[in-house]
């Protein structure tokens, strides 16, 4: 066999695991190392194996991942989510499906210092979704606005997805944080301009009481520690103060001080927080460790190189490509989880849209938000089965026929990014 059909057949054994439900790193490690055993020998697979083990554990640019983690736990405790959103349902009071747009603006904001969707979904739906069950909403609107918020956590900065995306493709964490700010808040502004005509045309939730102006610049005032929080970690990396790994360390030593000064925080919650971002850590680390060896056997195969001379060959225009490239995307969404649709995806598909003269930085955004767009997309949206084990009273079909309409807005934000590739990289430019 060539290297080329060996590394399809790896290709097709890989997701023939993940449909049988296996473990992402146990599917992608098993395939590398037989891959690797089959291109060269034993002794190679086990040294490529030991090395993945090692390089991973010693990454400095990983050791950015677990600190990211515990800010977003120590947060998630200290009750800053419920913070935000109080000051969100204050500030949109009076205005029809204001609670469903305050959980998604809170679910953005608590995202900018936690890094991770499914942490900000299930926050949020413990502290969002009661205050609209009393307030009227149908179940499948609200469930349908918290999922769609929650997935804003891996876009906005901190974002784990991006440093994973980083580490792979070899490209700056603190360039991709700063060209996910604007797409980020586009993409809020559109799931909150969803919920509101949701509201207001399909009759889904009815009008809050109306608040003072003299209350809502009151509630302003309430999100001060996460307001500090995020000027000093991620303002202090656009700064040039801090490096993405120094301003984790102090984001996450800062939220657990700001937490005992503001009595929110017990010494039992910070273990559990410790606890929780050791085992989502190990989780992640594990994931990391299997596609370092898969890409090792892939890259081995010369499949990335093929790829992309296949491509040229057909002589398509290169965003013919890149919407296929998307396609596989969102198919693939619907059935795998997101870090490890990254892992299996970007040592691929990088090498051929970067050879068509697509910026890496500008691809890296655009895989996140199709990440996001898999985290609410049934069957297998993660966001909306966090939603259900917290809410068992909601059936899977109600959530399902909520969220349809909100799957139009990252489609929509992918057009905005195709048209308007400016809209990743200025900010970047600007500040670098």
């Amino acid at each position: 066999m060539t290297p080329i059909s060996i590394g399809l057949s790896a290709v097709g054994g890989l997701f023939v695991l993940l449909f049988l439900r296996q473990p992402v790193w146990f599917a992608l490690g098993v395939v590398g190392i037989i891959g690797n055993v089959t291109l060269n020998n034993l002794t190679v697979a086990k040294l490529v194996s030991g090395t993945a083990f090692f390089d991973t554990a010693s990454s400095y640019n990983l050791s950015v991942v677990p600190l990211f983690i515990l800010m977003g736990e120590v947060a998630s405790g200290s009750r800053m989510s419920a913070e935000l959103f109080s000051a969100a349902r204050v500030m949109l009071s009076g205005v029809r499906g204001g609670l469903a747009m305050a959980s998604i603006a809170a679910s953005g904001a608590f995202g900018a210092i936690c890094g991770s969707s499914i942490a900000t979904a299930a926050s949020m739906t413990r502290i969002a979704m009661p205050e609209m069950d009393k307030a009227g909403y149908r179940g499948g609107f609200a469930a349908a606005s918290v999922a769609a918020g929650g997935s804003l956590g891996i876009l906005i900065p901190p974002s784990i997805i991006l440093v994973i995306y980083g580490s792979v493709a070899e490209q700056s964490v603190s360039r991709l944080f700063a060209a996910s700010i604007l797409p980020g808040v586009v993409l809020m502004t559109l799931y909150m301009v969803i919920a509101y005509v949701r509201a207001k045309y399909m009759d889904e939730a009815p009008i809050g009481s109306r608040t003072s102006f003299i209350q809502k610049l009151r509630a302003l005032r309430e999100p001060w520690q996460f307001i500090l929080l995020f000027a000093v970690t991620i303002g202090g990396i656009y700064a040039g103060i801090f490096s993405p790994n120094e301003a984790a360390s102090v984001g996450a030593f800062g939220a657990i001080i700001l937490g005992f000064f503001k009595r929110t925080l017990s010494w039992a919650t910070l273990v559990n927080a410790f606890k929780n971002s050791v085992i989502v850590s190990c989780a992640l680390f594990m994931i990391i460790v299997g596609a370092t060896i898969f890409a090792n056997f892939i890259v081995q195969t010369r499949m990335p190189d093929t790829l992309l001379h296949i491509s040229q060959q057909a002589d398509l225009p290169a965003w013919t490509i890149m919407a296929i490239i998307i396609v596989i995307y969102i198919v693939l969404g619907c059935f795998l989880e997101g870090i490890g649709m990254v892992l299996i995806t970007v040592p691929v598909f990088l090498p051929v849209v970067v050879g068509f003269g697509f910026d890496p930085i500008w691809f890296g955004v655009i895989v996140v938000v199709l990440v996001e767009l898999g985290l609410i997309t049934p069957p297998v949206g993660m966001n909306l089965f966090i939603i259900r084990a917290q809410v068992p009273s909601l059936s899977m079909r109600e959530i399902y026929r909520g969220i349809l309409p909100f799957l139009f807005a990252p489609m929509i934000l992918l057009a905005i990014l195709f048209a308007f590739p400016t809209l990743v990289l200025w900010l970047p430019g600007i500040l670098y």
